[in-house]
């Protein structure tokens, strides 16, 4: 059983991943490799890189998460279902257990059909979804315990530098509640 699962690997997810792996927790993303950034050529509005493509950043960011010794797979997620200990996993190669999920996927949703969340409309857009998960705007927490989202599944709000932190505050609030305390991550 890995201890959190993140289903998308775009910008979002990365981040939650690399959080979760460098805190120690087994960590495992998986990536249909269809991230929106993918295809951006120049992004120049983050602090750290004068200019810096999508396919650069998923790739840092690809490499980062390994470093920390996560896992990547590149599996497209059918259904998620709740169970005692956490979560059931099926994907179009596999079926994996995980403790904690944090959805990061944009786009179609339909493999958390089984569980009952709670949605919000989407917002007109050029990267609009008929819907994002409600969640816990502090936390990233949905009603289903163990379960967090970040990135487009819980907001219209599309721009690279937002699904970092969106990623990175998912993350932080799971580690929180896991350990029973603020969880911290800070280089020294």
């Amino acid at each position: 059983m890995k201890t959190v699962t993140v289903i998308g690997g775009g910008i979002a997810g990365l981040q939650a991943g690399v959080f979760t792996a460098k805190a120690g927790e087994q960590t495992l993303l998986l990536d249909t490799g269809e991230s929106l950034v993918h295809n951006t050529s120049n992004i120049q509005n983050l602090i750290g890189h004068d200019s810096v493509s999508g396919q650069e950043l998923l790739k840092s960011g690809k490499n980062k998460l390994e470093d920390f010794d996560g896992e990547i797979k590149e599996e497209e997620v059918e259904k998620v279902e709740k169970t005692e200990d956490g979560f059931r996993i099926k994907t179009s190669e596999d079926e994996y257990e995980s403790e904690y999920v944090i959805v990061a996927s944009a786009g179609d949703l339909s493999y958390l059909e089984n569980l009952d969340l709670e949605y919000q409309e989407g917002v007109e857009g050029p990267y609009m979804m008929d819907r994002h998960i409600k969640t816990d705007d502090s936390n990233e927490s949905t009603d289903i315990e163990k379960l967090y989202v970040a990135g487009l599944s819980n907001s219209w709000e599309y721009q690279t530098s937002v699904a970092i932190g969106d990623g990175a505050k998912a993350a932080l609030n799971l580690l929180s509640d896991k350990y029973g305390e603020p969880y911290e991550d800070h280089d020294t």
